[in-house]
């Protein structure tokens, strides 16, 4: 079904839940994947304007840069693992999510792999999500993955929602008792 599947990376660990997903995906379509890393744009701190000798500015992409690079390899070196043909990008711009529209339409991409915390809407709006872009401006379908969850200590994998309707079943059975007249 798809040939072609482009993974958007980021430093956030979270991101191996797309890579993940993206080659389990790209394995059984016998797909090829694109991994995208977004630079970041440089934030230019008012307090700094007066000194624009650019010095902070080339750190900075230096070391986004030398980020981007490490997880393209990392990821990479587990698309080799997993035996699907891999390529790499890395992308730059201030509008992230066109950035990643832009590479998505330029290798042809079939479906777009992205990975979140799950945070509320406050909180994508507040760290510049590109996930809202994506999913209403993208021209293929976009799957959003989110990473397994560690189980609770006690809990068996899958018995989690069963114990929670139980726990309301008995809040609502407590709520509904009429209440006791004190003696």
């Amino acid at each position: 079904m798809y040939k072609r599947i482009l993974i958007v990376l980021d430093t956030r660990p979270v991101s191996r839940a797309a890579v993940d997903e993206g080659l389990r995906l790209a394995a059984a379509h016998g797909a090829e994947v694109t991994f995208i890393a977004v630079l970041p744009h440089y934030p230019l701190p008012i307090s700094e304007a007066p000194f624009l000798d650019g010095a902070a500015e080339r750190e900075f992409e230096l070391a986004a840069q030398a980020n981007a690079d490490r997880l393209l390899a990392e990821a990479r070196d587990a698309a080799e693992e997993a035996g699907v043909m891999s390529h790499t990008m890395v992308g730059s711009g201030e509008d992230a999510t066109a950035v990643v529209l832009d590479a998505a339409r330029h290798r042809r991409s079939e479906l777009v792999v992205v990975a979140t915390e799950g945070r509320n809407a406050l909180m994508r709006l507040l760290t510049g999500s590109v996930i809202p872009g994506l999913i209403t401006a993208a021209p293929v379908p976009v799957l959003v993955c989110r990473p397994p969850e560690a189980p609770e200590a006690g809990v068996t994998p899958g018995t989690r929602a069963p114990r929670r309707r139980a726990a309301r079943k008995r809040a609502a059975a407590a709520s509904a008792e009429p209440p006791q007249a004190p003696t």
